[in-house]
């Protein structure tokens, strides 16, 4: 019993003392193509303490834009090691999280002091006669980096062969989600043919 007690209040302190060292606002765009659900395109915009810092690594000719050869450094440094955490784009689709395939059209930008980060994170899962319900969130679980995705900004794109439904929530609730942050928002979807 003790030693229950001991191992919950540990446990109890270091979430408590865990705390985000990065920030991020992000807006996220789900896109279909024919075949059904393909990618959630990504817009982050990290904070300026990050931004300065990364820069002064990998804007290498010190100009404050980020060129081509630039722009494969950024994505090596900061998307490579998010690989095996599904780049923070998490999609539930059932009683499962899908898996990013690829990461495609990534560009890093350099504004207002802000670093800036597009890509597209794709996915596959087939448009069919009934409708297929999917969870869409972008949160670190871990909480190292604070994505804070504003899901009422969020959009999805599609072909008019598929219909389309769509809202934001909290993510309470699911309990795949249990270690996502309690403010972390999802879009719900759910599409079929028409």
């Amino acid at each position: 019993m003790v030693k229950s007690l001991l191992v919950f209040c540990l446990c109890s302190v270091s979430l408590a003392i865990a705390h985000p060292h990065v920030f991020v606002d992000a807006t996220v765009k789900v896109l279909f193509d024919q075949n059904g659900f393909s990618a959630v395109k990504n817009h982050w915009v990290y904070d300026e303490l990050y931004s300065t810092a990364m820069m002064s690594s990998g804007d290498k000719n010190g100009d404050g834009i980020i060129s081509d050869e630039e722009n494969q450094w950024f994505c090596d440094a900061i998307m490579d090691p998010l690989r095996k955490a599904n780049y923070y784009n998490f999609v539930l689709m059932e009683t499962s999280f899908l898996k990013v395939q690829e990461l495609k059209n990534f560009k890093a930008t350099f504004k207002g002091n802000r670093l800036i980060l597009d890509f597209d994170a794709k996915f596959s899962a087939s448009v069919k006669e009934d409708y297929t319900m999917l969870v869409v969130a972008v949160a670190d679980p871990s909480n190292y980096i604070q994505i804070t995705a504003d899901m009422e900004k969020a959009d999805v794109d599609g072909p008019d062969s598929i219909d389309i439904e769509f809202f934001n929530d909290a993510l309470s609730g699911l309990t795949l989600f249990r270690a996502f942050r309690s403010d972390v928002e999802g879009l719900y979807l759910r599409f079929k043919k028409k």
